[in-house]
């Protein structure tokens, strides 16, 4: 601030003595007699008028000085106040373009718009990380909104066949049923605590070791033993007992759950899905989900639920879920040869 009040006061000075040298000299022009000693009123007269006159023009010089550098920063911040970061269009015509230094007089104002641009990017910094925070948001909410509708399926598939006078269940079928019908009324109780979830930039993870073997075994008996699958072949073959991974377990079963629903809901009965487990030589684990069933044509993206029918919204949420672990998902697949779905996750430390 003592730069800028001394620059100013500078610039002040330097104008009074011009216009005053310029008052002197125009006075001497006209009335000579001033050198030697000879006044008159009309002399008086006019020295005042001129005086007065190149007062206000001091006046609107300086006006103009300091006036200029401050209209472009209050334009600047209408434009940041109105959502718009980008400097204002005439931001290089105020740079010499040898140098790339503010010109006079925007160059009194140095750490004004050097701060100017300070806020003007934290604002474009914070703008992008809100509006990533709001997608993330909308990718939790609608895959949420999506995996309600399996356990929905079972509730309603299973409360059906009990209500079907045509069949007498066991008392044992019937408790069956009804431990089903219970097991995915709590599943339906997670996921409405996972929507009522704010997550802040990432999907949340609740990680720890886990057995993705046996994780993968009760997911595959969970979607197999349901009733619109029964019509499908399910075989799994994990290479060995157990495998270890460091992984949110209610996150990647939902995963693997909707890969293995895909595959389901997309194929005809009879298809045959196989499951597969091993650990790869890079200390990574895979998971086969292959299938036999029709396939579906190139995508354009995991991530884009619209890229064909068959990889709809619950390939793109098990992505999703299997990057937030840090895996990867590679699908293999042509029409009429089937699907192959690999999911690779790091293993667990030692």
């Amino acid at each position: 601030m003592l730069r800028i009040a001394l620059q100013l006061l500078t610039a002040f000075f330097v104008l009074v003595v011009c216009i005053q040298t310029i008052a002197i000299v125009t006075a001497w022009l006209f009335w000579p007699q001033l050198l030697s000693g000879n006044r008159s009123a009309h002399y008086e007269i006019f020295v005042v008028t001129l005086c007065a006159l190149l007062f206000l023009l001091t006046l609107l010089l300086i006006g103009w000085y300091l006036g200029k550098p401050v209209y472009f920063m209050m334009v600047w911040i209408r434009l940041l106040a109105s959502g718009q970061y980008d400097a204002p269009h005439r931001w290089n015509e105020i740079h010499s373009r040898k140098r790339g230094m503010l010109k006079l007089p925007y160059a009194v104002y140095k750490e004004l718009f050097e701060h100017l641009r300070m806020l003007s990017s934290t604002l474009r910094r914070n703008e992008e990380a809100l509006q990533e925070s709001e997608q993330v948001k909308r990718e939790w909410i609608r895959g949420i909104s999506h995996d309600l509708k399996t356990p929905l399926t079972y509730i309603s598939g299973y409360s059906a066949m009990l209500m079907n006078s045509e069949y007498r269940w066991s008392v044992e079928e019937q408790k069956e049923f009804l431990s089903i019908i219970h097991q995915k009324a709590v599943h339906l109780q997670e996921l409405v605590q996972d929507l009522n979830e704010t997550p802040h930039g990432q999907i949340p993870l609740k990680v720890e070791k886990t057995d993705i073997v046996e994780l993968v075994r009760r997911t595959v008996a969970d979607v197999s033993s349901a009733p619109w699958a029964t019509g499908y072949l399910f075989t799994m073959n994990p290479e060995p007992d157990r495998i270890w991974v460091t992984c949110d377990p209610k996150l990647m079963t939902r995963a693997i759950r909707n890969l293995l629903v895909n595959a389901v809901v997309h194929n005809p009965e009879g298809t045959k899905i196989a499951v597969r487990i091993s650990q790869r030589h890079d200390r990574t684990t895979e998971i086969q989900i292959e299938d036999n069933g029709v396939g579906f044509g190139e995508m354009r993206g995991l991530n884009d639920e619209t890229s064909s029918a068959r990889s709809g919204l619950g390939l793109s949420i098990a992505n999703k879920l299997i990057e937030a672990h840090d895996g990867h998902l590679v699908v293999h697949s042509k029409p009429s040869e089937g699907t192959t779905l690999s999911i690779r996750l790091l293993a667990a430390q030692s």
